[in-house]
């Protein structure tokens, strides 16, 4: 059997970019579509491009004049609420270096986190601040004040630059701190095809946590590149993920091949019309 593939170079990355200017330019053409689609505590809280946009910008505002600037490590420990993406795009904008971890590590964990990265900041929702770190400190609510500031203009250059790092599980030894280029964003345009078959037209779900790098991309960042509509469902509850698919009318599903299997295992009347997206390691 013949295999095929494509060869072709793939269109290259602008010269002058900047990761959340490329994630957000749906704001300028479909302002009012959705953007995204968070559920807290069981409520669907939903946001069109130009709030997103204006909420992210305007954040960044905010993080400048409290000194946060190009070049600087901040780490985030927010829950899966739209301040994440909102706090992370916001340092994208500024040139600044996100760094989100996860809510669920321990504060000793944490702090093995800060000395290996060494941030300037942290971002954080008020329930997961973290005594003793001498950086500047930022709480959520904090940063919901900034959203109705004059919206920063974000920052292009080289997309080699650095952009964020992620932190890998650590499964196999200690985390690791994983630094992403700005254009990591732009080469994942290779898998709207190849892989997703992902159009402005559909409704993105995916049920992992923000600070996952499958989620972060998978979940948002593909979907406001394109376009399209991104829900995240903030549960892994089978009765209750087949609900929000319905709600929603999601054409794609995203998640770990556990979440499949429990899905599986739940019955229903009748399962909604979609595209699963399993996780590749």
């Amino acid at each position: 059997m013949d295999a095929l593939i494509d060869l072709s170079p793939a269109p290259p990355c602008p010269q002058n970019f900047n990761l959340a200017a490329y994630v957000l330019a749906a704001a300028n053409n479909t302002p009012g579509k959705v953007a995204l689609t968070v559920y807290e505590a069981g409520v669907a809280r939903k946001y069109s491009y130009a709030q997103l946009a204006r909420a992210v910008f305007g954040v960044a505002t905010g993080l400048r004049q409290a000194g946060i600037a190009a070049g600087d490590r901040v780490l985030l420990r927010i829950g899966n609420t739209v301040d994440f993406p909102v706090c992370f795009l916001a340092l994208a904008a500024l040139d600044a270096v996100a760094m989100p971890c996860s809510i669920a590590l321990t504060d000793r964990e944490v702090r093995v986190l800060l000395g290996k990265t060494q941030p300037k900041a942290m971002i954080c929702d008020p329930s997961h601040g973290l005594a003793g770190f001498d950086g500047l400190t930022l709480q959520t609510p904090q940063l919901q004040a900034f959203q109705n500031l004059p919206p920063a203009r974000p920052i292009l250059g080289d997309p080699n630059r650095p952009g964020y790092i992620i932190f890998t599980s650590g499964t196999s030894g200690q985390p690791r701190a994983v630094l992403h280029a700005h254009r990591a964003v732009w080469a994942r345009r290779m898998m709207w095809t190849g892989w997703y078959e992902l159009t402005p037209q559909d409704v993105m779900m995916h049920a992992g946590a923000f600070n996952w790098t499958y989620t972060l991309g998978t979940g948002l960042m593909d979907p406001w590149a394109i376009g399209a509509s991104a829900v995240i469902p903030n549960t892994q509850e089978p009765a209750e993920l087949w609900q929000i698919m319905q709600a929603e009318e999601a054409s794609i599903f995203a998640a770990a091949p556990g979440i499949y299997r429990r899905l599986l295992q739940q019955s229903f009347v009748q399962p909604p019309r979609l595209t699963p997206r399993f996780e590749r390691r």
